[in-house]
């Protein structure tokens, strides 16, 4: 089945993209994520265009949406997540093994502790490895608090790529827009100096 971006999305039903970003928080889209880039069916777009316009989504609507400039951002920013999404896994994963590191050294200590308190033979052995683990207890933990705090640092580090993705896209729409005014403006002169110079010809003629 064929879909779309959402910046494709955007340019079919000529809104922006966060408007599209909306209609999917909202539930008037219903796309999938592939990739860790949402995805658009052309029936729900098609479905949408008849809502808004009133009228059957055309063929010229769809060849609009596809453009070399739209999809090179979206492949920058898709690229940029994948990359910030993997150390993020990474981090994630080393979080979870400290945590599991902790609790059983949290266990150890707290079997230590009942074995030290029952009885005296082994007591000097037993309060060394009680030392030991709560040094190791104590080293997970910051290694725990360091990966925590990578970990934010990247989610606002993945934040940011999303918002600069978004910012270029809005961009290179506006230089479109203004790329077709200029060859307008230049189209319209360029028919005024014709025009003239017809008037003049004629004038000599006369």
């Amino acid at each position: 089945m064929e879909n779309y971006g959402i910046i494709e999305a955007a340019k079919i039903l000529k809104v922006t993209d966060k408007t599209i970003r909306n209609y999917i928080n909202r539930g008037f889209l219903k796309p999938e994520k592939w990739n860790g880039t949402w995805r658009i069916s052309r029936d729900e777009i098609e479905e949408l265009f008849r809502k808004k316009f009133g009228k059957k989504m055309m063929e010229n609507q769809i060849d609009m949406s596809h453009n070399p400039d739209q999809i090179l951002v979206e492949k920058s920013e898709f690229e940029a997540q994948q990359q910030q999404l993997g150390k993020l896994s990474v981090i994630e994963t080393v979080e979870r093994e400290l945590r599991a590191e902790i609790r059983s050294l949290n266990e150890r200590n707290a079997q230590l502790e009942a074995s030290s308190a029952s009885g005296w033979t082994e007591a000097r052995a037993l309060k060394e490895e009680l030392e030991k683990t709560r040094e190791e207890l104590n080293m997970a933990e910051e290694r725990e608090k360091k990966a925590e705090q990578d970990a934010n640092w990247l989610r606002r580090q993945q934040k940011e790529v999303e918002i600069t993705a978004q910012k270029s896209a809005e961009t290179i729409q506006k230089l479109r827009e203004e790329n077709q005014r200029l060859s307008d403006l230049l189209y319209q002169r360029a028919l005024g100096l014709g025009r003239a110079d017809v008037g003049d010809q004629h004038h000599k003629h006369q």
